[in-house]
């Protein structure tokens, strides 16, 4: 009983110090966090890929509504003739705010999942320490029931969390792999058709590019989207450039709809269905081990 007490206050003092470490950023000392943190960073970098070219189209679309065709027959009449997009533009933006959103959550679960780890393995180690005061000390055993709630509730934030996080991205991964390329072919088909129109040239180029001023992609695609009144040309060759284009967007609509959903499905169950079933089924484990 001497022994397992003083095991549970060594290893309780250990965890205690590595948690202190991880959250006041002196040390990473958590193998299962970085991961866990590569795991959503390359999940925040896919979903801002997928955003990036779901504003090439939305902006494509957008300048193609505004093309206007007059006439002269008695009185001047103006056509916009291309406004038959604006559903499809309308979907194609809607569905980049919920990639941004998803983005979002992945940059926060990259952002936060070192601190939350370092949290649980301070609660960690205190609830071991508890539970070794309450072997070695009688008057301590009201306090055994708190000392084993710590253990699992930092256990399962300090250990179980990053690992079923990225455990649960890598299986997504790679269950989802062959729609995953689908959805993305059919994706960069409709862009490259939407990155010439508007003359913002290669995607890929303006992902990677990091812009003459430093700003990244971001900053790639807004020098690019500059330029894109220039590169529009005159008058006639614009109006008859979207105009054929606007046969390639009702056709493709259907396909770059369900490309698109998807890939937002793709990317929940890759960063939230599977992590949480790995995470309950862990706790479950977890529960059970700590109550016999």
């Amino acid at each position: 009983m001497r022994l397992r007490a003083a095991l549970l206050g060594v290893a309780g003092a250990l965890l205690l110090v590595a948690g202190l470490l991880e959250v006041s950023g002196t040390a990473r000392v958590n193998p299962l966090v970085a991961p866990a943190e590569a795991a959503s960073e390359d999940i925040a970098e896919s979903t801002a890929a997928v955003y990036i070219s779901l504003r090439i189209i939305n902006s494509a679309l957008s300048v193609a509504q505004e093309i206007e065709l007059g006439a002269s027959v008695g009185a001047q009449i103006g056509v916009q003739p291309l406004k038959v997009l604006e559903p499809v533009d309308d979907t194609v933006e809607r569905v980049a705010s919920v990639v941004f959103a998803i983005a979002a959550g992945a940059a926060i679960a990259w952002v936060g999942l070192g601190p939350v780890a370092g949290i649980g393995l301070v609660i960690l180690g205190a609830g071991l320490l508890g539970r070794c005061g309450c072997e070695s000390l009688p008057r301590a055993a009201p306090f055994a029931p708190a000392s084993r709630r710590a253990v699992a509730l930092g256990a399962a934030l300090g250990l179980v969390l990053p690992l079923v996080f990225a455990f649960g991205v890598a299986m997504g991964q790679w269950l989802t792999q062959p729609r995953w390329d689908d959805a993305m072919a059919t994706l960069d088909a409709v862009t490259a058709e939407a990155a010439t129109l508007i003359g913002v040239g290669d995607v890929e180029e303006i992902v990677n590019d990091p812009g003459e001023d430093g700003g990244g992609f971001l900053g790639a695609l807004g020098q690019r989207l500059s330029l894109a009144g220039s590169a529009v040309g005159d008058a006639a060759d614009a109006v008859e450039r979207y105009t054929e284009a606007m046969g390639v967007f009702l056709a493709r609509a259907d396909d770059l709809f369900a490309a698109s959903l998807t890939l937002i499905a793709i990317f929940a169950l890759r960063i939230l269905v599977l992590p949480a079933l790995l995470l309950w089924g862990a706790m479950t484990i977890l529960r059970q081990s700590l109550a016999t």
